[in-house]
């Protein structure tokens, strides 16, 4: 298993404890808002599996019909997540309609606290791990698991003036409108997420001047070639660069093929997760030679 995997196995977890715990405490105590904020947390178990599965097959090694590998899964994995969390924000509003409000027991704020320090450490974790390993996967569970953490505080906020609502009659309604709130919080949550992933999957070049410049200072090493110009895609947790030379003389096959090699290797190394380096020959003339 990858070390992506192992990360997302424990938070998985701690998401499953946590979604169940508070959609138990909610329907004991028929708090709606505490229900929809276990389906918060339930969708962050749920982007854990999906992300352990996607993780696992973005991470297959290229081949003939995929020269770039399988980086690219990773946003249909996340675009499969993000669906995911539309529907259960979508449930989460319907949910607030279904039962008549009720008055919430202040002790239950012990069980979304409880939750808050899970869910900070669960963050935590994940987005050092997805820094560490440069993974888009764990970064966006990072992420989801911080929303929820949002959630939660208003969970206690709703809580807490529930309890006035024999002064105020009107306060009766707050546990349905936070609920209301929370699943609106979810659906906006889905909505970005899908958004990023389309864009990112129909593929999107990023300019990053500090690695054209890098690259720059490589290509001029060599007397034999001229630097034209360059692509960079992400491509999930690493990137394609597609690097575009002038051939300046004329030159051996074999010197060109070790040129073009030493440069691969020497982009690779350069810490900026290059993973494939596609480059292209041209003549001073703009004809394209070679790639």
């Amino acid at each position: 298993m990858t070390k992506e995997g192992k990360v997302l196995i424990l938070s998985m977890m701690i998401n499953f404890f946590i979604s169940g715990t508070k959609i138990l405490a909610g329907l004991l105590c028929s708090s709606k808002s505490m229900v929809a904020d276990g389906f918060h947390s339930l969708s962050d178990f749920i982007t854990d599996i999906v992300a352990i599965f996607g993780s696992k097959f973005s991470n297959k090694r290229a081949n003939k019909k995929h020269p770039d590998g399988y980086g690219r899964f990773e946003y249909i994995t996340d675009m499969f997540i993000a669906l995911t969390i539309l529907l259960l924000g979508t449930y989460t509003i319907y949910h607030s309609f279904v039962k008549e409000p009720t008055t919430t027991n202040i002790v239950w704020i012990i069980v979304i606290v409880f939750s808050i320090v899970l869910k900070l450490i669960n963050s935590k974790i994940l987005l050092k791990k997805g820094e560490e390993y440069h993974s888009p996967i764990l970064i966006t569970s990072s992420k989801e698991s911080y929303d929820d953490v949002t959630s939660s505080l208003g969970v206690i906020i709703i809580i807490i003036i529930s309890q006035f609502q024999d002064i105020l009659p009107i306060l009766k309604y707050t546990d349905t409108i936070g609920s209301i709130i929370i699943g609106l919080m979810i659906l906006h949550t889905g909505y970005h997420l899908m958004k990023e992933n389309i864009i990112s999957l129909l593929g999107e070049t990023e300019d990053n001047k500090e690695i054209e410049e890098r690259i720059k200072n490589i290509v001029d090493i060599y007397n034999e070639i001229d630097y034209k110009d360059m692509e960079l895609e992400r491509h999930g947790s690493y990137y394609v660069l597609e690097l575009e030379v002038y051939v300046l003389e004329n030159i051996k096959v074999y010197k060109l093929l070790t040129i073009e090699s030493e440069i691969r290797k020497k982009i690779k190394n350069l810490n900026y997760r290059i993973k494939f380096v596609d480059i292209n020959l041209y003549h001073k003339q703009n004809e394209k030679t070679t790639s």
